[in-house]
């Protein structure tokens, strides 16, 4: 995969000291009280090690687009994604960046009372005072419109994001973009991508966003198809300016 610029960093609020991590495919945007680089760039090559070595036993982890079953005494990271697959209908690699996301940050509060890790638009944070996080989609109706205000009582917490329209992961949906809020960054991205996979016309979205929300651990649920916008559980829209 060639790598590309993830523009929509450089409307990310500068808070704290703000640092890159990339590891293979794995490029993480990180807020924290100080760099840590050193801590991080150590935990994704952990992160990624048990997972790759996961890959090389059971090819199908990585290719499957239905839940696995598993068994055996497994790192947690890998427990998370089967589990987060098997909740929300898809393979356990639907939820790989929320995962990496989650563990990475986790790891952070060890030495930061306050963390943001960003993976590919799948985020974890730990907030010690209010942030507005934005979905971005390339839609003309909601570009640069759509924002969230996220307080430090609703963290830790993950958002994550998919798109039948935007990037490179894979999806089988039409939607512009489908937000996920959950307690734990596994859940989040592999409820958005289900969701997003269920989108395919303004008539589904509704039946996409109640499957979002009758899975235990999602707060929240945002999807955006073309001039529709359809939004459910704690989700409180914001100016970029109100922070």
């Amino acid at each position: 995969m060639n790598y590309k610029s993830r523009f929509y960093r450089s409307q990310s609020s500068e808070r704290n000291v703000v640092f890159n991590v990339k590891l293979d495919t794995t490029d993480l945007h990180i807020s924290a009280e100080r760099n840590l680089y050193n801590e991080a760039y150590l935990k994704v090559h952990e992160l990624r090690v048990e997972i790759e070595n996961h890959i090389k036993e059971r090819d199908e982890f990585l290719y499957s687009l239905k839940p696995l079953n598993y068994d055996g005494n497994l790192h947690p990271i890998i427990v998370d994604m089967y589990e987060a697959g098997m909740l929300a209908g898809v393979g356990p690699m639907a939820a790989v960046a929320g995962a990496i996301a989650e563990y990475t940050g986790k790891e952070l509060l060890k030495f930061s009372r306050e963390v943001i890790v960003e993976n590919g638009g799948d985020t974890w944070m730990r907030l010690l005072s209010p942030a507005i996080a934005g979905i971005y989609t390339h839609n003309l109706y909601f570009k640069d419109k759509l924002w969230l205000w996220i307080s430090p009582e609703e963290t830790p917490c993950s958002l994550c994001t998919s798109s039948g329209t935007l990037g490179h992961s894979l999806s089988f949906g039409k939607a512009d973009a489908v937000t996920v809020i959950a307690e734990n960054g596994a859940l989040a991205d592999a409820v958005a991508t289900g969701a997003c996979n269920i989108v395919q016309d303004e008539h589904s979205m509704e039946h996409a966003i109640d499957y979002a929300m009758s899975i235990e651990g999602v707060m929240g649920c945002v999807i955006v198809y073309r001039n529709v916008l359809a939004a459910k559980g704690s989700v409180e829209f914001c100016s970029p300016f109100d922070e």
